[in-house]
């Protein structure tokens, strides 16, 4: 990731912890555990908030796992309809063996664009 991405993503999630702290609420939605297979790779993802809400991706840093947005999801899901994936190879996800998957950023990145589950190559987990 260059520093120019990483820079926006922090930033991003600083303001997202802002927004919450200015309403810290009690979560008031429950957090969902999902898979959702994608090109024959189990992808897992949480998600949490009303279906009809304003989306946000929740996309974790390297080396992490959808698990550091659990206070995110806490505070923001009254408001947000959140979905924390977690990539190939990281969290709950399958871990392809690297002689049979590239672990580039697009290839990473094609499975999240499935989440949750539009993407022709999806099928749920």
């Amino acid at each position: 990731m260059n520093a120019q991405l990483r820079f926006v993503t922090v930033g991003v999630i600083l303001l997202l912890l802002r927004l919450a702290d200015t309403e810290a609420g009690v979560m008031t939605q429950p957090v969902f555990y999902r898979t959702i297979k994608v090109d024959g790779v189990a992808i897992f993802y949480r998600e949490a908030g009303p279906s009809d809400a304003p989306v946000i991706l929740l996309l974790h840093g390297l080396p992490s796992s959808s698990r550091m947005f659990d206070p995110l999801l806490q505070r923001l899901s009254d408001r947000f309809r959140l979905i924390a994936p977690d990539y190939p190879g990281f969290g709950h996800s399958d871990w392809p063996n690297p002689r049979e998957f590239a672990y580039t950023f697009d290839n990473c990145a094609e499975g999240q664009s499935s989440i949750p589950g539009d993407h022709p190559h999806a099928t749920p987990g």
